[in-house]
This record gives C-alpha cells, sequence and structure tokens, in this order.
C-alpha cells in the first residue's frame, strides 16, 4: 500500500492524510495486516455499522473493521501500528463532476476570478500577453458572467474593442465563470472567419449589437464558442499537460482518492492520453474515471461508436472511460438553461426566451439507448426544469426498454417541477449536483420570477427524503470560488447543508448570506458526506470496491484533524443572539468549522 501525502495545505479546512489503496497489489487475505489503525473515531459510512476506533489493511484491502481489541489479533512482525489519537477517519472522497483537462488548461493560461471588476481582469489579461510574447493564443477564464451590468440595471455585453486595445495582434479567448459564454477579440473573429453576417451557429450565438449589427466580441453556448476554439488553437495539448499534475496533486490533498472527468468539447484525445501517461508512468495520484463529452447534433451522430473507440483504446490499471455524457441545455446565467416557461427579460425590449435543448426526443433516445446497448453509462447535463423533464424521459424510455442496470445520471438538476421530483426515485436516476450552486446569486432572480427562484431550485431534501441516490460535485472550472474554494469538498458539504458558504467566504463566492430558497431543502452532514463518498461510488458503478469503509472494499481513507460532528456551529453573523448558539444543529448552522488555516498534514507512516 502506498500512502500519497504532502506536507502543506493550503487554505484548506482540515488537516488529512490520503491513503490510496488501489497503487498496491492485492497480496490476499492474510492472518496479519500491513496496517493496524488504532484510537479513532472512524466514521464508515456504513449503515450496518456506522463508527468504528480500529481498521486494519492488507495489501490494498480493509480485512477489518471495529474496536481496538479485534484489531489486536492483526498485529504482526511487520504490522505497522498508528495511534489515530482520537482523530476523525472517513472513506476517500470522490468528485463526481470535474472537467480536469479543461481546468488544466485554464491554469495554464490566465487566471480570473469571479471577484475581478473589469479593470482588473483587463489588466490581468495585459500582464498575462507581455510576459508570454511567444504565446500564440491568450486563453483565460474564469471572468465573472455579470461584470458588465450597467448601473441603471441594464446589461451590457462583453466588448471586443476593450480586449483589442490591450491585445490587438494575437487572438484572445475568455470563459467566463460558467465555461457556457465566451468574450473575445476582433483578432480572434478574423482567423475564425466569423463576420456580421455568419449565421449562429445551433446551440448558441455571436452577440451583434442591436443598432448597427456588429459582432460585439461576447459569444453564447459551447457548441458555438467551441469551433473558435478549435480555429485559434486556444487548448493545446502543452497547456493540458502542463498543469494536469498539479490539478491531480491539488485534489488529492482535498481528500479525493478517485474522480470522474466529465468531459473536455475540444482536444479530447490529447486530454485522454495525457491522463493515461501519467498513470502508466506511475505518475497518477489518484483513479479516474472519464466520459466522451457530447453537446451537438453532429456529435450526436457518432457519439456511441465514438465513445467505444475512446474506451477501448484509452485505458490503463487506473483510468477506463465507460460513459456517455450528454449536455442538453445551457445555464441560467446567459438564459440558455431549457425552462418550461420563459425567463424574465433583462431588458424591456428583448425577446421571450425559455432557453434551447440541445436535442429532440429521438436524437436523445438514440444516443441513450445505443450507449445501453453497448453496456456504457449515461450522464445528461440538465439544468432548466424543462432540460431535466427531457433528461427524464430518455431515462424512462430507456428503463421501459428493459434496461434496468444501466446507470443515468442527471448532473446539476437545479431547477426541478415538482411533478418530475418523484421520477428520479422510480426511474432509478442518481442526481449528480453541487453544494455549492445552492446560493444566493442576484442573477438567478434576475431571470426568474420569485415563484420559480423560491421553488424550483435544488430540492436536496426532497431527494434524500426519497432515498434518490445523490453524488456531490463540484463542476469545476465552471463553479464559483475558483479551485481553492469551488472544489473544496468542506465548503460545499457546509453549502449544502446551509445553502449558503460559510461566512468568512460569501464575498469570494459572489452570495450573500441569505440562504438559497426553499430553505429547507438541505442535507444533514451525515448525508454530505454519503453523497461525497458511496454516493459518489454508486453513481460511477464501483460502490463494490470503494466509498465506505468495510471489510473487503479498497484501503481509500482520510484522516482530519477536526471532527465534523463534534465541532460546534460558528453560525453566520445574523444568527448571533438568536438564542441558537449553545451548539445545537439547526438545518441552516453548521457542524463544519468555518476557520480557513494552513495546517500541516498529518503523516500517517509517522503518526
Amino acid at each position: 500500500m502506498r500512502i500519497y501525502w504532502t506536507r502543506k495545505m493550503r487554505n484548506i479546512i482540515y488537516a488529512l492524510a490520503i491513503i490510496v489503496g488501489f497503487f498496491a497489489a492485492d497480496s490476499g487475505w492474510a492472518d496479519t495486516a500491513d496496517y493496524v489503525f488504532t484510537n479513532g473515531k472512524i466514521y464508515t459510512v456504513n449503515k450496518a455499522q456506522p463508527w468504528a476506533e480500529a481498521v486494519a489493511v492488507d495489501g490494498n484491502k480493509i480485512v477489518y473493521v471495529g474496536n481496538n481489541a479485534g484489531a489486536a489479533k492483526f498485529n504482526g512482525k511487520g504490522t505497522k501500528s498508528i495511534d489515530l489519537k482520537g482523530r476523525l477517519m472517513l472513506p476517500g472522497f470522490i468528485e463526481s463532476h470535474i472537467h480536469i483537462s479543461l481546468g488544466a488548461s485554464t491554469k495554464s493560461g490566465v487566471i480570473l476570478a469571479t471577484s475581478d471588476n473589469l479593470e482588473k481582469v483587463l489588466e490581468k489579461v495585459k500582464k498575462y500577453a507581455d510576459e508570454h510574447p511567444k504565446k500564440e493564443t491568450i486563453f483565460g477564464a474564469s471572468y465573472d458572467a455579470f461584470m458588465f451590468k450597467k448601473s441603471n440595471g441594464r446589461y451590457k455585453e462583453p466588448n471586443k474593442a476593450l480586449l483589442d486595445k490591450i491585445v490587438p495582434d494575437r487572438p484572445v479567448l475568455l470563459l467566463d465563470h460558467t465555461a457556457h459564454s465566451a468574450w473575445v477579440n476582433s483578432k480572434t473573429l478574423e482567423l475564425a472567419g466569423i463576420t456580421k453576417d455568419t449565421k449562429n451557429p445551433y446551440g448558441g450565438e455571436y452577440i451583434r449589437d442591436k443598432k448597427n449589427k456588429e459582432l460585439t466580441g461576447a459569444i453564447k453556448g459551447i457548441p458555438v464558442y467551441n469551433s473558435v476554439s478549435d480555429k485559434i488553437n486556444a487548448i493545446t495539448v502543452e497547456s493540458i499537460q502542463a498543469s494536469l499534475p498539479e490539478v491531480l496533486k491539488n485534489l488529492t490533498e482535498f481528500g479525493f482518492t478517485t474522480a470522474i472527468d466529465m468531459g473536455i468539447a475540444t482536444a479530447r484525445e490529447a486530454a485522454y492520453k495525457a491522463i493515461v501517461k501519467l498513470d502508466k508512468d506511475g505518475m497518477l495520484p489518484l483513479r479516474i474515471s472519464m466520459t466522451h463529452f457530447v453537446n451537438t447534433p453532429d456529435l450526436a451522430k457518432t457519439a456511441v461508436e465514438t465513445l467505444d473507440g475512446y474506451a477501448k483504446k484509452y485505458k490503463s490499471d487506473h483510468v477506463w472511460i465507460d460513459t456517455l455524457k450528454i449536455t442538453i441545455d445551457s445555464v441560467l446565467e446567459n438564459q440558455g438553461a431549457a425552462m418550461l416557461k420563459p425567463y424574465k427579460k433583462k431588458n424591456k425590449d428583448d425577446k421571450d426566451n425559455d432557453g434551447i435543448l440541445y436535442f429532440d426526443h429521438e436524437e436523445m433516445k438514440k444516443m441513450v439507448m445505443g450507449a445501453a446497448k453497448k453496456g456504457y453509462n449515461v450522464v445528461v447535463h440538465a439544468i432548466g426544469d424543462r432540460a431535466v423533464r427531457a433528461a427524464l424521459d430518455a431515462a424512462e424510455a430507456l428503463r421501459k426498454a428493459g434496461y434496468k442496470d444501466t446507470r443515468f445520471i442527471i448532473t446539476h438538476a437545479q431547477m426541478v417541477n415538482p411533478d418530475d421530483r418523484p421520477r428520479f426515485k422510480t426511474l432509478d436516476v442518481t442526481v449528480q449536483t453541487t453544494g455549492n450552486w445552492a446560493m444566493q446569486q442576484k442573477v438567478y432572480l434576475e431571470s426568474l420570477e420569485e415563484g420559480r427562484y423560491n421553488t424550483l431550485q435544488f430540492p436536496f431534501r426532497f431527494w434524500a427524503d426519497n432515498g434518490v441516490n445523490i453524488a456531490l460535485g463540484a463542476d469545476w472550472p465552471a463553479t464559483p470560488g475558483g479551485f481553492k474554494l469551488g472544489v473544496n469538498p468542506f465548503n460545499n458539504i457546509y453549502t449544502s447543508m446551509h445553502r449558503r458558504p460559510p461566512a468568512a467566504i460569501v464575498s469570494k463566492m459572489g452570495s450573500t448570506n441569505e440562504p438559497l430558497p426553499p430553505v429547507d431543502q438541505v442535507l444533514t452532514l451525515e448525508e454530505a458526506v454519503w453523497a461525497y463518498t458511496i454516493g459518489c461510488a454508486k453513481m460511477l458503478g464501483i460502490e463494490d470496491q470503494i466509498g465506505l469503509i468495510e471489510v473487503g472494499k479498497m484501503a481509500d481513507m482520510i484522516l482530519l484533524s477536526q471532527n465534523l460532528f463534534e465541532i460546534a456551529p460558528p453560525g453566520h453573523p445574523e444568527d448571533q443572539g438568536s438564542g441558537h448558539d449553545d451548539g445545537r444543529q439547526d438545518p441552516l448552522r453548521s457542524s463544519i468549522n468555518s476557520k480557513f488555516e494552513e495546517s500541516d498534514l498529518v503523516d500517517l507512516r509517522t503518526a
């Protein structure tokens, strides 16, 4: 068994050590164990045995879970005995939604933040361009999608002229914080062959000035900006490879031992090659499931055949491809998420808009059935309530066709009509969602009337109460807070419990101290931990291997310096003096400390 650890963990709530059990060959069952951990507070997430004080590990498998006395019999001449000193141990976290390769490419470019104002964004872009004179294309992410809002309440689109002033001779492409819209300069449009007479492709649009019909430099929709990105070579093999090791290392420092890469719309094979190569070189610190990303009718035509080819070509001991990722709508931020009723108009002269579905019923059915027939899982990106219904319709068709064992996942599921909520359980659909998205953001209220805003978003409590499998994940780089705050599992756990971020980082997450309605749709701490462990393992179809601290499972475990179940709720500023500061649980209060301090990791080899 190889133990992965690092000396310093920066700005993370908890010190932890990661045991990545899959690196060692299984030595089989034995009378003694390689490692025996005692005197711990071990939350196994196993409902049949939720708590233990000792664990024994032989090879890469857990061979005992119980009390100290029972673990003693596994001690032998070569056993490493480790006293956990009362600290909390959990199963290793699983990141159920991340774009590892896309994120790595953004880290190799201009790193922007939602807290940056326009002046700061332009300053960063110019500085990067000046420091990289040989870069043929300037690529970056994630500026605030609503940075251009005017003081009078009207919205103004990103303007290419601002970028032309600082980088006139090279193409520039910047993604907003949702990664569903882009901002480009004139050189990009020129090289991509886009003019004011170019028709909008399906799935988005080139934004034009309403008066003179000239291109503004704003592009909405992944299918649209992807074609532009390809033409200017914005994402390269080199940009992915340069930052990939750092991204993976940082994931392990957050406690992740497994992740699913939800795909990249360009440079797909470069991403697969880079990750498989790391594994074959013995440099991959966690196991990774990968997907084939489809978001246009053209890609849909050969989606299953392409997935099948990738799955057979790109695989290694700890990397595999077995999932078709279908994106069927965009996001609320650009009013591209498919809704059952039109959005509120941003400006009074706007046309009615209910978003867009990228695929019709027959296209969806063909892809879903084709993937299931070949034994692949299906993940559907659906944010608007119309998109969620379309995804559930596809799941229903799949189940009626007899595919009972195919893993069907709806990712995000932000707006869910009450009539559709029971269908998740009935159709055995996993909901993959992000805790950090369930918080107040003004744009949502500006796009939706109060009735929908207050009732439809993220029905966590309904899903949990009705036995729906929930998997939590960050969706980085398309998440508030960037990697540092947005991928942090403890922030996501906190926010899923309270529908607002920890008070210390509210402004950095672009939120407020007010909980997102409906305020009762929260998870408990136990449910949130479940959703980051066995819930994710079930989603990936590997719950027989990981997700619980249980005999026979792989030894993926993390050790925390603080016990999440014993920390008194810190509350928010407005909670003070409310009479609830005695440590009692409240559905909108935290049992997770919101302080961010640098801390040494515990090295299990010397603990």
